[in-house]
């Protein structure tokens, strides 16, 4: 693992600690953040499949009753009756915190549901028609919502377990092997200045043993 090009002093090391320590902290925090990315997604994808489940059946009426329709009354009937439909359906987007994540939160208003062709040359299918669409519509809005918030999470998890993995296996170690690396070095200068000091205060004994034997005569 390569060390950080750092000098090996006390400073160094002081700051390494420091920033090891920050390193450290993000790390728990991002894994923390991960696993409640997890379980969130998992929540949603719970609830997408119901979704699903419940697009392809409303999907499954609609057509069924715009099949019954069409063999009642015909396609330029119904041309005729679509052409002269006016609901207006709102859609709002809002944004909301998922996790932390901000997210799409999406609301359709359907219009006011209201006769809008005359009873001649139309029967009930084309009311039961129209009501199935309109409950068709409504879910693929639930659908666009989580679908879109779904991916933006998993798109979140990503970027979020890269960091968790260069910190688990790049910085952190790093950080580590050099302040090892360190901490050897002072050790080892320590040690060297503890034998220097040694050797000179052995050396100075010496001269002062000597002196003693032969003291300088004085004329």
């Amino acid at each position: 693992m390569p060390r950080l090009n750092v000098p090996p002093t006390k400073s160094s090391q002081l700051n390494l600690k420091r920033d090891l320590n920050m390193a450290t902290e993000g790390h728990t925090l991002l894994e923390q953040k991960r696993e409640l990315l997890v379980m969130e997604i998992m929540r949603l994808l719970d609830s997408a499949r119901q979704i699903e489940a419940e697009l392809q059946a409303r999907q499954k009426q609609a057509y069924a009753s715009l099949r019954r329709s069409l063999a009642r009354n015909g396609s330029l009937a119904l041309q005729n009756v679509a052409s002269g439909i006016q609901d207006s359906h709102d859609v709002t987007h809002e944004t909301r915190v998922t996790a932390g994540i901000r997210t799409p939160s999406l609301q359709v208003r359907l219009g006011e549901s209201r006769p809008q062709y005359g009873f001649a040359g139309t029967d009930s299918t084309m009311d039961q028609m129209r009501r199935d669409f309109l409950a068709l519509l409504e879910i693929v809005g639930r659908q666009a919502e989580l679908e879109t918030t779904i991916w933006l999470l998993a798109r979140e998890l990503k970027k979020t377990q890269r960091r968790v993995n260069a910190l688990e296996h790049i910085f952190i170690p790093n950080y580590q092997d050099t302040l090892h690396y360190i901490a050897e070095s002072l050790e080892s200068k320590e040690l060297e200045s503890f034998f220097t000091m040694k050797m000179i205060k052995k050396k100075l004994d010496g001269n002062c043993s000597e002196s003693l034997q032969h003291p300088t005569k004085i004329h």
